[in-house]
């Protein structure tokens, strides 16, 4: 039987699910070079006041952990995962009232893998994060948190919204 091709398929009519348990999930596409005025005029339109800044900061931007100096907020010292040899990562945040930090991130955003941006001050779980529980996208997810994640190769913006 070459050239025949069998596919599964569920049908789903509405009213079956529930879908407000699933989040909606827009992406921003980035032109390839974006500037940061730019880019801090995309910010503004999803956050119009606050803007957190969640991460872990691998110990080797030591220059952004400089620039940040007191703005930046740490919970913890953490081993990144799958760096080898160990790195450490520091665990935070950063409220950028004045979106002055954002573009700084979205430039690093290749070199940092937890990095998460909301308009909603989730320190108090953020600090609960250790070693065994190292996953901040997972406490967004779970408590269903409105956020923006930057996507591969800074190329989108996710834009999370329950």
């Amino acid at each position: 039987m070459a050239g025949l091709v069998q596919a599964n398929c569920i049908i789903i009519k509405r009213g079956d699910f529930d879908l407000g348990n699933f989040p909606n999930v827009r992406e921003i596409l980035l032109d390839d070079v974006v500037d940061e005025k730019e880019f801090i005029s995309i910010f503004n339109s999803i956050y119009k006041h606050d803007c957190f800044i969640y991460t872990i900061i691998p110990e080797s931007e030591h220059e952004l952990l400089e620039k940040l100096s007191s703005n930046f907020i740490e919970f913890n010292k953490l081993s990144l995962p799958g760096v080898f040899p160990r790195e450490k990562g520091h665990l935070g945040y950063v409220k950028d009232s004045q979106k002055k930090f954002i573009f700084q991130f979205y430039l690093r955003s290749i070199s940092i893998d937890y990095l998460v941006f909301s308009e909603t001050d989730t320190s108090e779980l953020l600090s609960k994060i250790n070693n065994k529980n190292d996953d901040i996208f997972k406490i967004f997810e779970v408590n269903k948190i409105p956020h923006v994640t930057i996507g591969p190769d800074s190329q989108w913006l996710n834009v999370v919204e329950y």
